[in-house]
């Protein structure tokens, strides 16, 4: 199961790259999956939908939604979630 972790709470249309890609400047695709997540601060939850987008090369997942402050969370995989240590 993917874990996803807080990122960063980004300003609509200020640059902002995932592996590189510019989440703006890329189509979002929304999977209509809904993922569960905690605001990093007050620790509410809120649910949010997965995006995807992609260069042709790269593809990139994330999750992403407005707080009720009206700030935009984003989330990443968490790439360590399924490994052992």
């Amino acid at each position: 199961m993917t874990q996803w972790k807080f990122d960063s709470i980004i300003e609509e249309d200020k640059e902002h790259k995932i592996k590189g890609l510019n989440i703006w400047s890329h189509y979002w695709h929304c999977t209509d999956r809904k993922i569960e997540v905690r605001d990093p601060f007050e620790s509410q939850v809120y649910y949010f939908n997965e995006y995807e987008i992609h260069d042709g090369q790269e593809k990139v997942n994330f999750v992403a939604g407005e707080y009720t402050n009206g700030k935009l969370g984003l989330y990443i995989k968490d790439e360590l979630s399924g490994e052992k240590l």
